[in-house]
């Protein structure tokens, strides 16, 4: 048997637990003295991934510990940093770079285990679940925001790198996140951080306060903590300041004013002195085959990180009423207001010169449609910037006891909330164009070309007053939980005792995302080229759930769980399921151990799937029929291909669906844990993870592909069909008096059952520590390597591995090494990452067949590598230093010479790789 102070000692070492099924040198851990005529009493821990209370951390589900020494000791400052680097969290996510672009959820911070989507992670704050951010991921679907949690309060973050629903319910499909905070705290500590960056911007602060008392009877821990962060500006790096920076090439300066004869393609000539005299500070530019305007380089505009002020405070404690039954409580609360800072306002519209007569004609038979178009000077119109004011609570009250001296029972009630409000200030659609173009006055809905201004005049502060409104978004979100949990031994068998634990709960949620009027108005009265998504619903969930623990031999453990959900939203057919799971534990000997699992998921769809309103957003697809029509002549021998097409922009629409079922889905794996030599253990896992009928939002390119197959009556389709008649109802296109007939407009989708992802992959760990009278050395390897990635848009689709794909930017692998060093009172970790090869962000004309245009190699980026290093100074038993910096050698991705769009780097696979080498220091006292 382990010992359960082996835990607390890997805790108290600080031994940078990162894919750990056991703590280092469990194995070998001296056998509890079952012959003493009293037994020692140890305590029983429980452990993420199992509801078991148990004696060591021998489970067959593979367990992450991160403590908050090794967050400090590697360089990380929060939750989201730490949880950032697994090696598990392969998938690709919307960063700060993303969103100071536009991004729907530019202010939050989510991880993605496996590459499922930040929704399918289970997230835990003590156990309990929180409220899902009220603005969706990506405009589409819930998850948690990780970064409203004070560290201060961290004690360890607990990850189960497998599929868990058996356990904890429908969401945790690709792991589960367990946030642990402090308890029982006897003293006072005060910290002090200070930080800042190699290149300048993005200065941190951080101050805190976690002060505790434990008496006879009762326990307090309290934290209070503030911390400040400056944003970084792209202008503030050297690599992505200026279009010179650009790695295919200089293009031309942004066409910050300028007038385009559209069916002429060429730029009316504004000469230098209009461009002076705009007084927008724009130089007299030429691009090549379009002529001359005013351009200005808005390159460095962009927040590549964003401004935060947080101020969180939490309390924990508990009151033993008797001996068998006590109470126990928790709050955490934090208030965080924050910046987002993107490039400047703009105006683009068309005006269209000759209107058309009475009787539907054009006068002269002829259209000259003319596109006006200014981007603003800051000193004109400010910068584009998004402010957020956001606060979470969460409150816990509960009681829990010994029942019969045998049984150990829980019962509370959690309530976890989120407030969401942005603003930013934005152009008025009917009001900005009515200055350029004049106004609508016929029915046609063409301007009049009376605007009060030109296009190259001043902007006075009278049109600003004018043009400019201010967009406010408010968003709220509720998770309520009430349960009861109960576990201890049933009885004995010749090999142990059987354990279980079983568990009741209700759950409910719900939030609202209310946009003001001009956001998802469509009638000319919005806000200039800015949409949208709204929505609100809530719904209960039932639960219960049992786990037993059978000792069937000497050795060897089979624990069987399952878990039964019932969900009740009034609207979808979503109704219960159960999500069994078997996991088993063999140790042959003491030093090894072998493991597997087995289980099946469902997860029901997320409510923004379901109850999202009326939604916009913009994008782009390839429209093959435009392709072969006015590229291609209409030539019937024409190969629709990305290699011989470009996309096509268009403004999307979707809303929410009331006919979806739930995703459901097989995980298992298989591993052993060893220790072949004294202080040396490692692990190895398999593991695979598969989920079908996943939601998502129609492909428009699906759209788009049988548009031209049902047109051209392609691979079986008929225009006439019921199945070509629907697609094509998805569809605008322009019509005769439009500036470009037949062209694509927009695309409306709904979200569908459609999709089945899954991944295959190995994870590994060696963990190694020596001890000698020079100090002590420990070692910590760990390892993430994707062998299948296979993924199937549609039923009708190929289930193909896309590992390997051009388009799947999901590194195939990642790995982290950290080197620890301590003597008496100084100890030092060295932390190093590497980022998997990624394909290049477009991929080379030589790379496709010219005949067919199927791809014929995908070239790849070498790895990302970056270091961390962290130490620290023990100068007596109150005073404290520690200094850290990540990415020491301020280290880059390769140059992409593809990727010719700002951030000039691929910001989805190398979050925060804009920021660069940071340094900083914190100094702490304990009373």
């Amino acid at each position: 048997m382990f010992k359960a102070t082996q835990l607390s000692t890997a805790v108290r070492l600080g031994l940078f637990s990162a894919t750990l099924g056991l703590s280092v040198g469990a194995i070998a851990a001296e056998e509890v003295d079952t012959t003493s005529a009293e037994k020692e009493k140890v305590e029983r821990i429980e452990v993420t991934g199992s509801r078991i209370s148990r004696t060591d951390m021998e489970i067959a589900t593979p367990v992450t510990v991160i403590t908050a020494d090794d967050m400090k000791d590697q360089g990380f400052i929060t939750a989201f940093d730490a949880l950032q680097g697994l090696s598990q969290n392969t998938g690709t996510v919307q960063g700060n770079e993303f969103g100071a672009q536009g991004g729907f959820t530019p202010n939050a911070d989510v991880i993605d285990l496996r590459g499922f989507g930040p929704g399918y992670t289970l997230v835990l704050l003590n156990g309990r679940r929180i409220a899902d951010n009220p603005t969706p991921y990506n405009g589409q679907s819930n998850f948690v925001n990780l970064n409203g949690i004070p560290f201060a309060a961290i004690d360890r973050i607990e990850v189960v790198t497998q599929g868990s629903s058996a356990i904890y319910g429908s969401d945790a499909v690709a792991g589960v996140v367990n946030i642990i905070l402090k308890k029982g705290v006897e003293s006072t500590t005060v910290s002090a951080m200070m930080g800042t960056t190699k290149d300048g911007g993005g200065d941190q602060s951080r101050f805190s306060v976690v002060t505790g008392a434990v008496g006879s009877n009762y326990s307090v821990t309290a934290a209070l903590e503030y911390s400040k962060q400056d944003p970084i500006y792209a202008r503030d790096r050297d690599f992505m300041d200026s279009v010179d920076d650009n790695p295919a090439g200089a293009g031309p300066l942004a066409r910050g004013i300028l007038v385009l004869d559209a069916f002429a393609g060429k730029y009316r000539d504004p000469g230098e002195q209009k461009c002076i005299d705009s007084g927008s500070g724009y130089v007299y530019a030429e691009r090549a085959n379009f002529g001359k305007y005013c351009g200005v380089d808005t390159t460095g505009d962009n927040t590549i990180k964003n401004k935060r002020e947080n101020i969180s405070a939490y309390f924990s404690g508990t009151y033993d009423f008797s001996d068998s039954i006590s109470g126990f409580a928790d709050v955490m609360y934090s208030q965080m207001e924050s910046g987002v800072y993107g490039s400047r306002h703009f105006f683009s519209e068309y005006l269209l010169l000759n209107t058309p007569d009475g009787s539907g004609n054009f006068a002269g038979g002829t259209r000259d449609y003319v596109l006006h178009q200014r981007i603003f000077g800051f000193n004109e119109l400010g910068q584009r910037t998004t402010e957020f004011d956001e606060s979470n609570t969460n409150v816990t009250l509960g009681l829990k006891g010994v029942l019969a001296d045998n049984y150990d029972w829980k019962v509370f009630y959690s309530d976890s909330s989120l407030d969401y409000e942005s603003r930013r200030d934005w152009l008025k659609e009917e009001a900005v164009t009515e200055y350029f173009l004049g106004q609508v006055d016929n029915p046609y809905g063409l301007y009049n070309g009376a605007g009060k201004v030109g296009i190259y005049d001043v902007i006075t502060q009278d049109i600003r007053d004018s043009v400019m409104g201010t967009q406010v978004i408010t968003a709220d979100s509720y998770s309520r939980t009430f349960a009861a949990e109960i576990s201890g031994d049933l009885f004995d068998m010749p090999a142990g005792a059987v354990g279980f634990a079983a568990v009741a709960e209700y759950n409910k949620q719900g939030y609202d995302l209310i946009q003001d009027e001009r956001t998802m108005n469509n009638e000319g009265m919005g806000w200039q080229g800015l949409t949208g998504t709204e929505g609100g619903g809530d719904r209960d969930r039932y639960a219960v759930g049992l786990e037993v623990l059978v000792p069937v031999l000497d050795g060897l453990d089979v624990t069987l769980a399952g878990r039964y959900d019932q969900y009740d939203d009034s609207t979808t057919d979503v109704g219960g399921r159960l999500s069994p799971s078997v996991a088993v534990t063999y140790k042959p000997m003491d030093e090894l151990m072998v493991r597997g699992t087995w289980g099946q998921s469902f997860r029901a769809p997320d409510m923004h799937y379901v109850f999202a309103g009326d939604s916009g957003y913009y994008s782009s697809t390839y429209d093959w029929i435009d392709c072969r029509v006015n590229d291609y002549d209409n030539d019937p021998s024409f190969v629709p291909s990305e290699s011989n097409c470009n996309t096509t922009s268009f403004k999307g629409s979707r809303s929410g669906s009331k006919t979806l079922e739930e995703e459901s889905g097989t995980n298992w794996g298989i591993g052993i844990v060893a220790e072949p030599i004294e202080n040396l253990s490692f692990t190895l896992d398999y593991y695979s993870i598969k989920l079908e009928d996943i939601i998502n939002d129609e492909s428009e390119q699906d759209i788009m592909d049988l548009e031209y197959d049902c047109t051209y009556s392609r691979n079986g389709k008929d225009p006439s069909s019921a199945e070509c008649m629907a697609n094509q109802a998805k569809i605008t296109r322009g019509g005769p008096d439009s500036l470009d007939e037949g062209a694509l407009i927009s695309i409306d989708t709904t979200p569908v059952n459609k999709s089945q992802y899954q991944q295959d992959g190995l994870d590994a760990s060696i963990h190694y520590k020596l001890s000698t009278e020079i100090g002590d050395f420990g070692a910590q390897l760990n390892w993430t390597h994707i062998l299948h990635t296979k993924y199937q848009a549609t039923d009708e689709s190929m289930l193909e591995d896309i590992r390997d794909d051009m388009n799947n930017y999901e590194p195939r692998s990642k790995t982290s090494l950290v080197l620890s060093y301590s003597y008496q009172d100084f100890y030092m970790a060295i932390r190093g990452d590497r980022t998997g090869k990624v394909p290049l962000w477009e991929q080379p004309g030589e790379n496709y067949d010219p005949e067919t245009g199927d791809v014929l190699k995908v070239d790849r980026l070498d790895p990302y590598y970056t270091v961390n290093l962290g130490m620290g100074y023990q100068f007596n038993d109150n005073l404290s230093v520690s200094m850290s910096a990540e990415n020491i050698f301020n280290s880059r991705p390769e140059t992409d010479v593809t990727h010719d769009s700002w951030p000039y780097y691929n910001s989805f696979s190398y979050p925060g790789a804009g920021v660069g080498a940071t340094y900083r220091a914190e100094v702490s006292y304990k009373f």
